[in-house]
């Protein structure tokens, strides 16, 4: 995949939507092209977590407690939250079909925190963001 789709690709994910085109560009450098076959667990309800997934092709199934509770599609992504806090994962993602991801691994995430500062606060204020959305808080 070219430099410039996986800049795209992450823009996309909220996470990273205040990134500059030059941190995205970095963080693209660090992100890898994987394949998986169908059949294949991504990431284990409860278990440690750490990748982080954006769906460039094929299909995945997200299991709560045993039960589908939605599917992953191209242009989809995942793993954000663990990638972060290395903390237990929230659901299953089992592929349904062959799948082509951009995976960071927290490895290469803290590479990126490391070699540039500027993206940690940006990304710390993402979360926030997230999280005061999540729990209904007062914007300040």
């Amino acid at each position: 995949m070219a430099k410039d789709e996986r800049i795209e690709r992450l823009r996309a994910v909220p996470l990273f939507a205040g990134c500059t085109d030059k941190q995205l560009a970095f963080i693209a450098t660090r992100v890898e092209d994987l394949d998986f076959p169908a059949g294949k667990v991504l990431t284990e309800q409860g278990k440690s977590g750490g990748e982080f997934f954006i769906v460039l092709s094929g299909e995945a199934e997200v299991r709560h407690d045993g039960a589908v509770v939605n599917r992953m599609k191209a242009g989809d992504h995942f793993g954000e939250i663990a990638l972060l806090d290395n903390g237990p994962r929230t659901a299953t993602v089992v592929t349904t079909s062959p799948m082509r991801c951009l995976v960071l691994s927290p490895r290469q995430f803290q590479d990126v925190l490391h070699q540039d500062a500027d993206i940690a606060v940006t990304l710390l204020h993402a979360v926030v963001r997230r999280l005061r959305n999540a729990a209904h808080l007062p914007a300040d």
